[in-house]
């Protein structure tokens, strides 16, 4: 049983053909493409037609791999980001990034509508400005609120994917639990947070879970394509949750950190906690696959060493980004830390300065190397890890025996010891291909291969090479720790 999967991060995007053979899953990466927000005018934008090109040709370079028609397909991609459906059912806006300025421009406008905390034990999701809710009371406040009223259908960017495929129009049930416009009660939309933000019910598609399928590829999209006509599959379309779905393991207290651009550290828990404690600490509560509910926090990730590798190309130099974390590893620990998710950090450009005027700021030596630079960074986000589980055991009442990395982002050997290191837990890394891993499974499930998603993980585990970690020198990470603490908010 063939299949093809499409996986878009907020740096890159890949295609993968899947082979299950009733006991281990084999896969391919067969497209690669890069992906990053494009500034015009001081506005943020995604460039989905090429995203929507590049589905295409990865779509016909995997049916040219199998060998004949695959199964179906699934599509899974970064949430909140949208666009709207007109009359005519051609898109009619531009998919806005999410790091764009507008949110934070009209951030006190935005909470005397609702405020955080009501927002938060409303639904369980993280305040967030990128929140899809925050976008669209922003685009109220600019002025924009007429397309709300006078466009048909708002799709996230995977469902507004598979709009174009299959002419359905649907919300799978993980991108709409962390638009912060979900009812976990009734599974649907919240009433009364569309009242109270004046957007319109019609605009929001009917719900649909993870391991169904969406549509048909229509004949004309097929022939278009020159592929043969497939099933789309709703997976789980938050990457994240196709990630999360990827574990390699069944044990109850595992915690996870999807890897990438962002690291989404977290656990699976079988209801939602919302309580003052989540609120506090910013602690979203997202769906999951399975009838599971993921708990997690997010951490900025990533996204720091992309930001500094594209500036040392401006300057001339262009590093690979495991050169730059051998170059990190030769470096001394702990000379200086971050706080990796301080909002001097959140928009792009310009990192390797806002991270000098952080350590001048607390009093620290500033980093003056590309691997002073890489280890400053690595540590700090290690530490925050730390954090995190710490957090989540408080809320929960239990003891996380294990991190599991998940996601591109366990590449990077260095980190995956560091955080070993720092929160004191057996580390184990893979698949590397988290996302893609868990969107083939629940089209598995869809096709009537798997019964459920612990069989899914037990083929995993199989079919996985998982690399482990174990922890080291636990004195001089507590003490660093002790320090890093020193640097978090008061809330925190």
């Amino acid at each position: 049983m063939k299949q093809i999967a499409f996986d878009l991060g907020a740096s890159s995007g890949k295609v993968m053909l899947g082979e299950f053979d009733g006991t281990y899953l084999t896969t391919e990466v067969i497209h690669r493409f890069p992906n990053r927000q494009i500034c015009v005018s001081n506005h943020l934008y995604w460039n989905f037609l090429g995203i929507h090109q590049n589905l295409t040709e990865g779509i016909r370079k995997g049916c040219a791999a199998a060998g004949g028609t695959p199964v179906s397909i699934g599509i899974d991609a970064y949430c909140n980001d949208f666009g709207l459906i007109g009359r005519n059912g051609d898109l009619i806006t531009q998919v806005r990034c999410y790091r764009d300025l507008r949110m934070a421009r009209n951030e006190a406008g935005i909470y005397r509508i609702m405020s955080r905390r009501e927002l938060h034990f409303q639904n369980g999701n993280q305040n967030a400005l990128f929140n899809t809710l925050i976008q669209l009371a922003a685009m109220r406040l600019e002025g924009d609120g007429f397309l709300l009223e006078q466009c048909e259908t708002l799709l996230h960017i995977p469902d507004l994917l598979t709009y174009f495929l299959t002419g359905q129009r649907h919300s799978e049930y993980t991108l709409a639990s962390v638009s912060q416009m979900f009812q976990w009660e009734t599974s649907n939309w919240d009433p009364e947070i569309l009242s109270r933000f004046e957007i319109p019910a019609k605009l929001l598609a009917p719900i649909i879970m993870p391991g169904t399928v969406a549509g048909v590829m229509t004949k004309e999209t097929a022939d278009e394509i020159g592929v043969p006509r497939m099933k789309v599959t709703a997976v789980g379309e938050h990457d994240t949750a196709s990630a999360v779905a990827a574990l390699p393991t069944n044990e109850p207290h595992a915690a996870y950190i999807s890897s990438g651009t962002w690291s989404l550290m977290g656990v699976e828990i079988p209801e939602p906690v919302i309580d003052e404690r989540t609120y506090r600490y910013n602690i979203a509560i997202e769906g999951g696959v399975g009838g599971r509910y993921r708990m997690l926090k997010n951490v900025m990730g990533l996204w720091l060493i992309q930001e500094c590798r594209l500036e040392y190309r401006k300057m001339g130099t262009t590093y690979e980004f495991a050169e730059l974390v051998e170059l990190a590893g030769r470096e001394k620990s702990f000379v200086s830390l971050i706080d990796p998710d301080d909002e001097a950090f959140y928009m792009p450009g310009d990192m390797l300065r806002k991270i000098r005027d952080y350590c001048i700021r607390t009093g620290q030596p500033v980093p003056d190397t590309p691997g002073r630079f890489i280890r400053v960074i690595e540590e700090s986000l290690a530490l925050k890890y730390r954090w995190v589980m710490e957090t989540l055991e408080k809320i929960l009442g239990y003891r996380i025996e294990s991190i599991h990395i998940l996601g591109g982002g366990g590449k990077d050997t260095l980190l995956n010891q560091l955080t070993a290191n720092a929160c004191g837990r057996t580390v184990y890394v893979g698949p590397q291909e988290a996302a893609l891993t868990g969107n083939f499974l629940m089209q598995l499930q869809a096709a009537g291969a798997i019964g459920n998603l612990e069989q899914g993980r037990e083929i995993i585990a199989r079919s996985t090479q998982i690399a482990i970690y174990e922890p080291q020198e636990q004195k001089a990470w507590d003490e660093a720790y002790e320090y890093f603490l020193t640097l978090l908010p008061l809330s925190e």
